[in-house]
């Protein structure tokens, strides 16, 4: 079932619905045994994630907890209310989609690249077999494998209580978490660059701000979860090319994801632009 959302004039239900909440258990159940069971499997062969199929699939299957999880609490708690979002035909959110997510990597190389923009990139591109292969494989790695849990199942059901601020503060601290694990897993970019440093500190504060900004595409915007997919599309692949090299570029990446987030929040903060849910009425902005 879904329930109709509260309307932006009022306030946010005072408690969510047994079935929502049962739904989000079994979410947060699902995703840990599936991203941590298979990680821990994979960090337990004691070497690179990369370097053999078991550990490389082990990988892939805890990379893709968060939509399988979405999948196993949709399937087992069928009456889950949610807010639902009419989603826009793709020239309205897509191409924000893409500079907001492209952004603050982009901004940390411009700043401090000192003449040297993108002199990686092509080498990157090369080492993923060409553009296509290395687009696929960040589409899958990432947005598709998380979006349909993040922004598509756990997003949409804690609007049903919650502003948006405090929706993205939870669901970004969720986010932080579950990338834990992979600082452990030799052969992951988090492990490499490690996780008592200042970057991978501010890799893990970034997602919080991020979560906003992917609120604010798939809600304000009506993008929905496929704007989500397509910003942490951008975010991933301009971060392997432009990756923060230093600490002063995580904490320009951190500044400017931070900006973007509160400009959204702002946004937000104004009203809707017109009917966001599916039954004509927005969900609450407090």
């Amino acid at each position: 079932m879904v329930m109709a959302a509260p309307s932006a004039a009022h306030p946010t239900a005072s408690r969510l619905p047994a079935s929502t909440r049962r739904g989000l258990v079994v979410f947060g159940v699902a995703c840990a045994v599936v991203s941590a069971g298979s990680w821990t499997a994979a960090g337990l062969l004691d070497v690179a994630v990369m370097s053999t199929s078991l550990s490389y699939w082990l990988f892939v299957v805890g990379t893709c907890g968060p939509s399988l999880a979405a999948l196993i609490a949709f399937l087992a708690v069928r009456r889950s209310a949610a807010v639902r979002v009419r989603v826009r035909a793709p020239w309205v959110w897509l191409p924000l989609a893409v500079v907001l997510g492209a952004l603050p990597p982009v901004v940390a190389e411009i700043v401090l690249g000192l003449g040297s923009f993108g002199a990686e990139a092509s080498g990157v591109v090369a080492a993923a077999g060409g553009t296509l292969p290395f687009l696929l494989t960040y589409l899958v790695a990432g947005p598709l494998a998380e979006e349909f849990g993040w922004r598509g199942y756990l997003q949409p059901r804690l609007r049903m209580r919650y502003g948006p601020l405090a929706t993205a503060v939870i669901v970004g601290a969720a986010w932080s978490v579950w990338h834990l694990p992979l600082f452990l897993l030799p052969g992951t970019g988090q492990h490499e660059m490690g996780l008592f440093t200042a970057n991978g500190l501010m890799f893990l504060l970034m997602v919080i701000p991020l979560s906003m900004t992917f609120l604010f595409l798939s809600e304000r915007l009506r993008g929905g979860v496929w704007s989500a997919i397509v910003a942490h599309l951008a975010v991933n692949v301009a971060l392997s090319l432009f990756p923060p090299q230093t600490p002063a570029g995580g904490a320009i990446q951190l500044a400017t994801t931070s900006a973007i987030a509160f400009a959204a929040w702002r946004v937000m903060r104004q009203g809707p632009a017109g009917p966001a849910t599916a039954d004509g009425r927005v969900p609450s902005s407090v």
